[in-house]
């Protein structure tokens, strides 16, 4: 089989863009290397086939790569953590603006992959970036994200705040938490529901329930103007900010439209 007739098989099932990134994968070649050589034999013909099955069946593109792009980073990516997504970077250009590679204490809860934590100290060097994961699975897969990018990134496993002492105190902390409602969880798409991590994902009856003390809390780590990123999935949340103190509350909508940012400063 010919690499345009892999691509044509692969195009009819998942989608010319998917074929083309899984070849491009396979073969070590950009996608216009491979329309250049399309008549070129496809060695790995077979392991081709498999990986669009599998994805054809639901296992997300990235999680079969096993690297996905976040900030100009590539990292790992497998199901121990949730898939860096665009919206993600959004959150991450927010407290970039605010950092401007000043040496601030950064915390990054609910860490994942690690992509938060290794973008900003990545993009920010100066920053001193702390990484914060409930799961070890997840710590093990973001420690292995910074290592591969050479950064120093501190990572402790916590719930939360609950490693810290009162003395930890941040000048930003950053947090993309799980927050879709439990009864929205079986509505998600294949890729979401079967393979990632419900851990990072189930935010409770209505979708706030780390929210509700992530906020507080945060407002006790946090230095006086300090500056707390949330990504979210509910414009509420900004009230919970407001009742914890917070002030110079912004919401930001994401590329849709949808509101998907929120930024709270602690006062004086």
């Amino acid at each position: 089989m010919t690499l345009k007739e892999a691509l044509q098989h692969g195009t009819r099932i998942i989608g010319h863009r998917n074929a083309i990134l899984l070849l491009s994968h396979i073969t070590s070649k950009s996608s216009a290397q491979i329309i250049i050589n399309e008549d070129k034999i496809l060695a790995e013909s077979a392991e081709y086939f498999e990986y669009v099955n599998r994805h054809k069946n639901g296992e997300p593109l990235q999680y079969i790569i096993g690297k996905w792009e976040f900030m100009g980073c590539e990292l790992l990516t497998d199901n121990r953590a949730l898939i860096p997504r665009p919206e993600t970077e959004l959150l991450v250009e927010e407290a970039l603006k605010f950092i401007d590679n000043r040496e601030l204490h950064v915390l990054d809860l609910c860490t994942g992959s690690g992509c938060i934590a290794v973008a900003i100290k990545k993009l920010a060097p100066k920053a001193i970036v702390t990484a914060v994961d409930i799961s070890n699975e997840a710590l093990e897969l973001a420690k292995t994200n910074a290592k591969s990018h050479g950064l120093n990134v501190e990572f402790i496993q916590s719930d939360l705040f609950g490693a810290f002492e009162e003395s930890n105190i941040f000048d930003i902390i950053i947090s993309n938490p799980p927050y879709i409602p439990t009864s929205e969880i079986a509505m998600l798409e294949t890729t979401v529901r079967d393979y990632e991590p419900h851990l990072a994902l189930d935010g409770g009856t209505d979708g706030l329930d780390i929210y509700r003390r992530l906020i507080p809390e945060s407002f006790s780590f946090l230095r006086p103007q300090g500056v707390l990123f949330l990504e979210i999935g509910h414009v509420f949340v900004g009230e919970l900010l407001k009742e914890s103190g917070f002030e110079d509350i912004k919401i930001l909508s994401d590329y849709a439209g949808l509101p998907r940012i929120v930024t709270g400063r602690k006062g004086e």
